[in-house]
């Protein structure tokens, strides 16, 4: 067995949907439902079985899917996600990467698309759930990972 011999220049510094610090969290997990699967780092509501199941995005928030290592392969390309009917790893308070598409600074308020789960800062538009117990922890630029400090549940639907 030989030893690794090179290593990548640029190593990221994290993942969609990775925990973030040692600090207390409060995960569950469902089941996954519909054929698409569900990203690491978005927001997730309750499916069919609202005891048993989730779904990317919905209007009925339960929390934000973290990154599972089982799932990790040799050429990990970062696209790796939940597939229907497995059980996916879901955070309902803690701090979590995701990717956040227009960029922000601590203190900015976290809201998601309702259609895909897609996380991003501002306020929650028509098509959109705030959080309200939710905020930007890191200074992000547009499209990078930043961290989300998940705090309540507590949602309010976008006008």
């Amino acid at each position: 067995m030989s030893a690794q011999t090179s290593y990548a220049r640029n190593i990221p510094k994290a993942y969609a949907g990775l925990i973030y610090a040692l600090a207390p969290h409060d995960n569950i997990s469902r089941d996954v439902e519909g054929a698409a699967g569900i990203e690491f780092g978005v927001a997730v509501s309750r499916g069919t079985d609202k005891e048993r199941q989730a779904v990317a995005g919905g209007d009925d928030f339960l929390g934000i899917t973290y990154r599972d290592l089982g799932r990790e392969g040799a050429a990990n390309t970062g696209a790796i996600k939940y597939s229907e009917k497995e059980t996916a790893g879901i955070m309902r308070e803690g701090y979590i990467w995701a990717v956040i598409p227009t960029g922000g600074n601590p203190g900015a308020a976290i809201k998601y698309t309702t259609a895909t789960g897609v996380l991003d800062v501002g306020t929650a538009g028509v098509g959109e759930i705030q959080l309200d117990g939710a905020q930007l922890d890191t200074v992000t630029a547009a499209g990078e990972l930043g961290v989300i400090r998940l705090g309540s549940i507590d949602t309010t639907t976008g006008s």
